[in-house]
């Protein structure tokens, strides 16, 4: 007589143990989802700047050629120690061509100077100063080209150079290519005018920098 008691609570048991079960198993099912991982912000003109900044802070990208014509440019040079006259002998002949001397080497990366004064070739290694003009997307989602004006900073250029090469002529403009990489911008190269997908409009501004 206890057994025939005793089986309608346990079977009353058992149908809540279960109802338990399932209203935990519906609860643990119900949990809100993960939220999303964080995005990463946009290039900005300060951020650009900053990734160009500490390339040529280790002599990286920061090799600009500019090409002028001069009538005094190989002797001004020669007088301020920055290059200096060699001749070489080759197949019976001399050829006459300017290096640079070891304080030119500090003001200068190379040089291609002519006689005639005319087209001399310059390249530069910095310092420089630098504005970000305009940013625009890249030829992939993860791409930015930045449009920079970079010139020389007159403040910190050698003393050689400041006497010999007129100072207009030491400046220029560049597309720069960023990629993102994780959730940080990374600055990768100068691209060719060919390359560029579009030429970067003044979208975004920022002030000199050195």
């Amino acid at each position: 007589m206890m057994r025939k008691v005793a089986d309608p609570y346990l079977r009353k048991a058992a149908v809540v143990l279960a109802m338990a079960a399932v209203g935990m198993a519906v609860g643990c099912s119900s949990d809100p989802d993960p939220p999303p991982p964080p995005q990463p912000d946009d290039l900005s003109p300060i951020g650009a700047s900053t990734l160009i900044s500490q390339k040529w802070s280790h002599d990286e990208l920061n090799h600009f050629t500019v090409t002028f014509h001069s009538d005094t440019l190989i002797g001004c040079g020669i007088q301020n120690d920055l290059w200096k006259h060699v001749e070489t002998p080759w197949l019976g002949n001399t050829i006459s061509t300017h290096a640079l001397t070891e304080a030119g080497r500090k003001a200068l990366f190379a040089i291609d100077l002519k006689e005639s004064g005319k087209f001399h070739e310059v390249i530069l290694q910095g310092p420089y100063l630098l504005e970000v003009t305009g940013i625009t997307p890249g030829s992939e989602p993860d791409t930015r080209q930045a449009a920079i004006r970079w010139e020389i900073d007159w403040n910190k250029a050698p003393a050689g150079l400041k006497a010999c090469l007129p100072r207009f002529e030491l400046s220029g403009s560049q597309v720069a290519l960023f990629k993102l990489v994780g959730q940080e911008w990374s600055f990768l190269s100068f691209l060719k005018p060919a390359d560029a997908t579009a030429p970067p409009q003044a979208t975004s501004f920022g002030a000199w920098r050195n």
